[in-house]
């Protein structure tokens, strides 16, 4: 299992080499954004609800907190709420790139990681915002029962994924 820090830096450099890709084939049809700090913990979010639903197991070992804008994974939240609103830059480095690669060779969590940028990073940090606060959704669930700021339970986080995203 990975921890949530090294997923996120996954996230990052996915989305800078798709950027960078884009720009270098001038391609004007797809719109790539940048990461936020609000995208990247709901990106995390998904990656662990898809994990728990497809392979019952989570992705990362840090828990995902129901905090006021949605799902956030404090020890991440920690690392890069410096950067606000604006997209997080981070570069490719030896220790990062040993990452790439450690997570490329796990199938399980590479397969996630993929399913989970290829169909939520096309989205805007407002709207999985948004799609996180829908009714009955773990953090619905979770901010209506303990309060903002408890822990969303990863049992209920599967069971969500399993009979809403993944079916």
């Amino acid at each position: 299992m990975f921890n949530a820090l090294e997923i996120a830096t996954w996230f990052l450099l996915k989305n800078n080499a798709e950027i960078r890709e884009h720009e270098a084939t001038n391609d004007d049809y797809e719109v790539y954004e940048g990461i936020t700090h609000l995208k990247l913990q709901k990106l995390l979010y998904y990656a662990q609800g898809i994990s728990l639903g497809m392979y019952e197991k989570p992705i990362f070992k840090e828990k995902i907190e129901a905090w006021t804008h949605g799902p956030v994974v404090r020890e991440v939240y920690g690392q890069f709420s410096k950067f606000g609103r604006n997209n997080i830059e981070i570069s490719l480095n030896n220790e990062s790139e040993k990452l790439l690669n450690k997570i490329e060779n796990n199938r399980e969590v590479s397969e996630v990681l993929n399913l989970t940028y290829d169909n939520f990073a096309i989205y805007t940090a407002w709207q999985l915002r948004q799609l996180t606060h829908e009714d009955n959704t773990p953090w619905d669930i979770t901010q209506k029962t303990k309060g903002l700021g408890k822990e969303i339970d990863n049992q209920l986080i599967k069971e969500y994924f399993k009979k809403e995203i993944i079916a």
